[in-house]
């Protein structure tokens, strides 16, 4: 079974890379018309980065996804308020170990100059997903439409924007993409859809999805507010 299973993500890997070594190669052979002169490395590179898609993949389909999966359900069991902190502090803790995050915060760092701390901005973001999820439970219990969230959310954040520093409305989307990174999604989403199949029945699962569009949405929203209060500090 096991065999089985490290055999299907292993395709899966393979059919979700090969689109872009394929048209890699074509750009490379038909339009540079030139073999790249470190072609040993370049394979090897693509050997590592299969394998480490492979690993994470696989290691996400037997224990990130079944353990959220568990944890929404025993969630479904607690008092709604109990649900509320513990989602508040997973988004939080899960934040950090988004290696997509840290490697964004590096580079905003790096790009100024040291100006904006990447320990404020991992900040930020956490809190963000914190939020986000907190308002993925409350969807869930309230069973309210993504679009009441949605909708008043990126009024804001239009709102926000125009406020804002000008440099702080692009690290402010792309901290919201970044968010929505491989261990949070993985370990995140099954965790609200089985907490809603838990609370309302069997085909309620649909209640929990949405949370990915949250936890891109409210990183934005911190972010925004985080450039806000800096360009007040400036200020004073």
């Amino acid at each position: 079974m096991l065999i089985m299973s490290a055999a299907e993500a292993f395709l899966e890997v393979i059919e979700a890379i090969s689109p872009v070594l394929i048209l890699f190669f074509i750009f490379q052979v038909l339009i540079l018309k030139k073999i790249p002169k470190n072609i040993g490395d370049l394979i090897s590179g693509i050997f590592m980065t299969i394998i480490g898609f492979f690993f994470f993949f696989f290691g996400a389909k037997i224990s990130l996804i079944p353990m959220g999966t568990q944890i929404g359900s025993i969630l479904s069991t607690f008092d709604y308020y109990w649900v509320i902190i513990f989602a508040l502090i997973v988004g939080i803790f899960a934040i950090l170990a988004e290696p997509a995050v840290n490697v964004f915060v590096y580079e905003v760092e790096k790009v100024s100059s040291g100006y904006i701390k990447k320990n404020i901005m991992i900040m930020s973001i956490a809190l963000g997903v914190g939020v986000a999820l907190l308002f993925s439970v409350l969807r869930i219990y309230l069973n309210l439409p993504l679009t009441l969230i949605i909708i008043p959310g990126y009024l804001l954040i239009i709102i926000l924007a125009l406020v804002s520093p000008k440099d702080f409305t692009p690290i402010a989307f792309d901290s919201g993409a970044v968010a929505t990174g491989p261990v949070v999604v993985t370990f995140v989403l099954p965790i609200m859809t089985s907490l809603a199949i838990g609370l309302k029945g069997e085909f309620s699962g649909f209640l929990g999805l949405g949370t990915v569009g949250l936890v891109a949405m409210f990183p934005i929203i911190f972010m925004l507010c985080l450039g806000i209060l800096i360009k007040r500090s400036e200020t004073k």
